[in-house]
């Protein structure tokens, strides 16, 4: 570089970034001026120039039309310093750069006044491979770009221009860095005719187009959160709509709500409802009502059960019956519900097929208003209109709400059954005082047998099975149907025919034990779909082996699919599950699909 230099130093690998101001001599002198203070104020203002300069790790040498700079620190400090520039200068009309970047070995040197200089071929080749370049390129040694390909940042930005034969002969592999931002995707325009393309014998990524990858992973998201708005669009409602099967299928592999030991289930059983053996009727009181006729049986034999069932030390019985009309011995049950009014629920029904007409208790059992009285409460249970599975309860309703409209603070409301058993036992403060839908966890599809009102009637049984009551003490009792006549069933997400019954212990448990589950609200669930999309997009753009990105897109899938399950589980929060692995899909399969169209349609580019 200089005719006058004297040996300074030892040889050492330099990393070289040479740049030069493209058609420098056809300015003014002037212009020359102003454009060499400008190329010295961007690289003197780059963070790679300040940090090597700062810690003693940097030469740099003024070549009168450009600057060659000498890191003495990493590989890719040149490369990122070129960058800078090359973004710091990208809108100047006045300002036209060329780079080219070799790592090699120098000679540190000092020249006549003094000042550092270079020899060496680590700077002689950096300025030929510069000299290679068009307006706009930074071109790079295959030894630069060999050690920045083991990094998956820089992989999609090399572009293998092949062999080009340099002064004195020289044959060099010369690779183009560019981006949608820096750089100058064309091949320059000396080598277009003496290029040599032949494959590297190192792999390397297919030529990617960021913008093509951003467009196709928005479209798909946004196409994904879309349908969630317009769910009667063919085909793609199935987006949303299979997050319902999801949800149901974690309530089913799901944690459930614990069983609870303290609740029973005393069943009219089929064979309760065939009636005793004329000769074990005569045994009991209860059996011979039961023998008398058809259920409905005389009302004594509830009045009769009550008082078994609390002098054994029962804490609370719920009656999930429907007393509305007047029968025989309604006087003897009245007297036994007023007897043990702080320790019985007994129910209410909304009919729903006729205009929600509440049917009370009969006048005899329950002094009108019955539906106030606080031993009443609704059994009522609102299935989701889509496909009729009860997923939800409902402690609190009211006229305006049963009427499609919207509720009135100053309306007064009707308690739920469960809501009734909660207040009996001193638990009222732990039940959801308002007039929504709260999702539950539910109990094992086992965990309340039912015991048949036939058993508790005969004397062999209630010695023999229950120990002459001792099963009974302080147990909460609910008495109802289980024979399939009755038709007192429901389908919910864990069973097709929960007995009426059981559903009330089950939302009992999971109201004692708070296994509520919520939903995350739409602004979430569309975040967690954008958020796919961004993730599909990094992979994509940034995971250089098809297999590695398969790979990695089936992790994220299964890491997924086992957090939703964790937060069902442990949080009781139901996250979109459907949604966003299909954008994640969607975008994956896509996203190939174009690189390897792009990449055929782009063949000069050798890095494969």
């Amino acid at each position: 570089m200089s005719d006058n230099l004297q040996p300074d130093a030892d040889l050492a690998i330099a990393h070289v970034l040479f740049i030069d101001i493209v058609a420098y001599s056809e300015l003014a002198i002037d212009q020359q001026k102003e454009v060499v203070q400008q190329l010295n104020h961007h690289v003197r203002d780059s963070e790679q120039f300040r940090r090597a300069d700062a810690a003693g790790k940097l030469i740099r040498i003024p070549t009168g039309d450009g600057v060659a700079l000498a890191f003495f620190t990493s590989p890719d400090a040149p490369v990122r310093c070129a960058i800078e520039v090359s973004k710091a200068v990208r809108n100047s009309s006045t300002l036209q750069l060329r780079m080219g970047i070799h790592s090699g070995p120098v000679d540190q040197l000092s020249d006549v006044n003094e000042r550092s200089n270079l020899a060496g071929t680590g700077i002689n080749m950096a300025q030929r491979i510069m000299n290679c370049g068009d307006a706009g390129h930074i071109l790079l040694s295959q030894r630069v770009a060999d050690d920045l390909v083991q990094y998956t940042r820089w992989r999609s930005q090399l572009h293998d221009l092949g062999d080009v034969e340099l002064k004195h002969g020289v044959r060099v592999s010369v690779v183009n860095l560019y981006t949608d931002e820096v750089g100058n995707p064309e091949v320059p325009q000396s080598l277009r005719g003496a290029v040599n393309r032949k494959p590297t014998e190192k792999a390397r990524v297919p030529v990617r187009s960021q913008r093509l990858l951003a467009a196709i992973c928005v479209s798909c998201t946004a196409l994904v959160m879309s349908v969630r708005f317009v769910p009667a669009v063919p085909v793609l409602s199935q987006v949303w709509g299979h997050e319902q099967a999801l949800e149901d299928w974690l309530h089913r592999t799901g944690r459930r709500t614990a069983t609870h030991p303290e609740f029973v289930f005393v069943a009219i059983s089929t064979k309760s409802l065939a009636g005793p053996e004329s000769a074990k009727a005569a045994k009991d009181r209860m059996l011979q009502l039961m023998a008398e006729h058809p259920f409905p049986w005389s009302r004594e034999v509830w009045a009769r059960l009550l008082d078994r069932l609390f002098e054994s030390g029962a804490r609370l019985v719920i009656f999930d019956m429907l007393f509305s009309g007047p029968n025989e011995g309604d006087q003897v049950f009245r007297a036994a519900l007023d007897r043990y009014r702080d320790r019985v629920v007994i129910g209410e029904f909304f009919d729903l097929e006729n205009g929600n007409e509440l049917v009370s208790p009969n006048a005899d059992l329950i002094p009108p208003p019955a539906q106030y009285d606080d031993r009443i409460g609704y059994g009522n249970y609102w299935v989701d209109k889509q496909d009729g599975m009860l997923r939800s309860v409902r402690f609190f309703t009211s006229d305006r709400q049963l009427a499609g409209q919207k509720p009135s603070q100053e309306e007064r409301r009707y308690v739920s059954l469960v809501a009734r058993a909660m207040e009996k036992l001193g638990r009222s403060n732990e039940v959801p005082h308002d007039l929504q839908d709260h999702l539950i966890r539910f109990s094992a599809t086992d965990a309340y047998q039912p015991y048949p009102i036939w058993e508790i009637a005969d004397p062999d049984m209630w010695h023999s099975k229950y120990s002459d009551g001792e099963f009974f003490e302080d147990k909460i009792v609910v008495v109802g149907g289980s024979a399939p006549k009755l038709l007192d069933v429901f389908d919910n997400p864990i069973s097709p025919e929960i007995k009426g019954p059981v559903m009330n212990l089950n939302v009992l448990a999971a109201t004692m034990d708070h296994e509520f589950l919520r939903k995350l609200p739409v602004a979430l669930d569309l975040a967690i779909v954008s958020v796919f999309g961004v993730l599909a997009w990094l992979l994509l753009g940034y995971v250089e082996r098809w297999w590695i990105c398969l790979l990695s897109f089936l992790g994220l899938s299964v890491t997924y699919l086992l957090l939703a399950f964790l937060l069902y589980n442990f949080l009781g929060i139901f996250v979109p599950i459907f949604p966003p692995l299909m954008t994640l899909v969607a975008c994956g399969f896509l996203g190939f699909v174009a690189q390897q169209f792009h990449k055929r349609s782009h063949s000069f580019c050798g890095l494969h």
